[in-house]
């Protein structure tokens, strides 16, 4: 999905809601100029971010991912084939590829997570709940004052609401599935808010 299409579907929502662009900004930490240029697509943002504005509308993220409503059953995404939704433009260079896009209304959002030797350290905070899986490459992780060597093969579980830092060492991409879970706003549960 492009930036363009995933911003539409954060204005759609916001209006859909009756909260204006200066509202939304203020409730998902932004500035008003920033979240003008994420619903026109002018720019790519984290998943953190990403983060904050769906908890600031109430919605789970994965209905900015949303292009026709069909909402199956399951979501098959062959290899290679996830919606790229972060590039090499964002602010850290991380590249997210959605491997669960398809389906509507998901508790967990997965991504296959690739970060290169020499970008830049990535730090964040958000809501939620983080699940995260090394495929290759090594890297450096802390949530906290934690700090942890994740080597192919470790998993780690953790709250978000903790400040959380990724670095890769080594000379080898860092590659792992990671899930954002959120919790099913009300109103997917009881029908549209009022």
């Amino acid at each position: 999905m492009n930036e363009h299409a995933l911003g539409e579907n954060i204005r759609r929502l916001r209006q859909s809601a009756g909260l204006t662009l200066t509202a939304l900004a203020r409730d998902a930490a932004l500035t008003k100029s920033a979240l003008s240029k994420i619903e026109t697509g002018q720019i790519s943002s984290p998943v953190s971010t990403l983060l904050r504005i769906a908890a600031a509308l109430e919605v789970t993220i994965s209905e900015f991912f949303v292009e026709v409503e069909t909402n199956p059953p399951f979501a098959l995404t062959r290899k290679g084939h996830g919606r790229l939704i972060a590039r090499d433009g964002s602010q850290w260079g991380y590249s997210f590829e959605a491997l669960a896009a398809a389906m509507n209304h998901k508790i967990g959002e997965p991504f296959l997570l690739t970060i290169k030797p020499g970008d830049p350290k990535g730090q964040f905070q958000h809501g939620g709940q983080e699940f995260i899986y090394m495929l290759s490459g090594r890297m450096d992780f802390s949530v906290g004052a934690n700090h942890f060597q994740l080597h192919p093969g470790d998993s780690l579980y953790f709250d978000p609401n903790h400040v959380h830092t990724t670095r890769v060492y080594g000379k080898q991409p860092a590659r792992f599935v990671c899930i954002f879970m959120q919790a099913i706003p009300k109103q997917h549960r009881k029908g549209p808010r009022s």
